[in-house]
């Protein structure tokens, strides 16, 4: 049983927390989480059984499992109340068949988080506060290598293939939906023999639970501004960063002056604009959505309800002047949204129009284009196939 070690590039910053919600190193179990929900919703789209490790997690049960007649181990763990997910990534009664070691990376700046503006402010008991979205001065950047030990014979290559995914459309760890987590998985050749363990035929998508034939994903490219250095100031959230000033000129905590900050992020080829779009599709956008539907999509802080659309940070292509970044999410067929087909396309009109970019980018008249856009019909139900287009032909 060999070691495995692959690199990782961050093209966003990572950030796992730790102690105190700081992010004092990058920690191994904010990425086993991230694994393991990625793990999940393709099993579900296979037609295999992921437990909800939210509600309850499996327990191994050794006296089923020796009175099992299954010829195959999977059968003989699921026979012991073990699901497919637990198998690889342990429960009660039965540990996780792989340890991960990370490598840390550098951070992202010296000094505090600070505040990109939404524009809007709530009246507290200590006085006015700024909403938003926090830059973490401590997620981390550059390269950090991924080590994944075998405690007992596993097939590791589902792993590859969650990297892989994740490298191509998606992101890794905690805060996707603050846009962090976008990552390059380097030298990564996914074969999805693995599969073949699961059915042939996928089941209808009827579930509540994260199933990845429910999820979508676009990726976006824009040429920066050659006549202006600072064309960057001008994005709406970062204008506001930069000056420490909201539009009418108050500076409400805990908003402060960041403009060294962000100068910094751009020469790293990072650029913080997903709070800006995730202001317009939320607040601006007429999405048509009921409070309930609202919430439900795009996350409520007060109920912990997390984002279904996720945005990245725009992160420079090599040296050059482009810059790309993703948006997805997982917006499932049996969920609030009744019209589920209907409001993807309304959000892909919406993402190549004109209104939301110019809100965006201001005067800089940069408008990006959609160069990929991957989302399953509800009515199509092969797992497998949506998975090798979202690889890229992988066999």
């Amino acid at each position: 049983m060999d070691k495995l070690r692959i690199t990782l590039k961050t093209l966003t910053p990572l950030w796992t927390g730790g102690v105190d919600q700081t992010c004092d190193r990058l920690h191994e179990t904010g990425f086993i989480g991230s694994l393991r929900w990625w793990y999940e919703t393709i099993v579900r789209g296979l037609g295999g059984y992921a437990c909800d490790p939210t509600e309850h997690s499996c327990t191994f049960d050794e006296e089923r499992y020796r009175r099992s007649r299954a010829d195959d181990e999977r059968q003989r763990l699921r026979d012991a109340g073990v699901c497919d997910a637990c198998q690889l990534f342990g429960c009660t009664g039965w540990a996780r068949k792989f340890r991960l070691k990370v490598s840390d990376g550098e951070k992202l700046f010296d000094g505090q988080n600070f505040l990109i503006p939404s524009g809007r402010v709530r009246q507290t008991s200590k006085g006015p506060r700024a909403g938003g979205w926090f830059v973490f001065s401590e997620s981390r950047i550059g390269e950090t290598e991924f080590e994944l030990i075998p405690l007992r014979p596993v097939d590791l290559s589902p792993i590859y293939t969650i990297l892989a995914l994740i490298s191509r459309h998606a992101s890794l760890g905690p805060k996707g939906s603050n846009g962090y987590g976008v990552i390059q998985a380097q030298n990564i050749q996914p074969a999805l023999t693995w599969l073949d363990a699961f059915p042939a035929s996928s089941p209808q998508r009827d579930r509540s639970l994260p199933d990845f034939r429910d999820l979508f994903f676009a990726r976006f490219q824009f040429e920066e501004p050659t006549d202006s250095e600072n064309w960057w100031q001008n994005i709406y959230g970062i204008q506001q960063a930069a000056s420490g000033k909201l539009d009418d000129g108050s500076p409400p905590p805990p908003l402060r002056k960041r403009e060294k900050e962000l100068q910094q992020m751009i020469r790293y080829g990072i650029l913080p604009l997903a709070p800006a779009i995730r202001n317009w599709l939320r607040y601006i956008w007429k999405h048509g959505l009921n409070r309930d539907q609202e919430q439900y999509i795009f996350g409520d802080a007060r109920s912990a309800i997390g984002s279904k659309i996720l945005v990245s940070y725009a992160y420079r292509l090599d040296s050059s002047p482009k810059w790309e970044f993703r948006i997805w999410g997982w917006l499932p067929c049996a969920g609030e949204i009744e019209k589920r087909d209907e409001f993807l396309e309304k959000l892909k009109v919406e993402l190549s129009g004109d209104a939301l970019w110019q809100y965006v980018f201001g005067n800089t008249k940069v408008k990006p284009a959609l160069k990929n856009w991957y989302a399953l019909p509800h009515d199509q139900t092969d797992g497998r196939a949506y998975l090798q287009a979202l690889l890229g032909g992988a066999a």
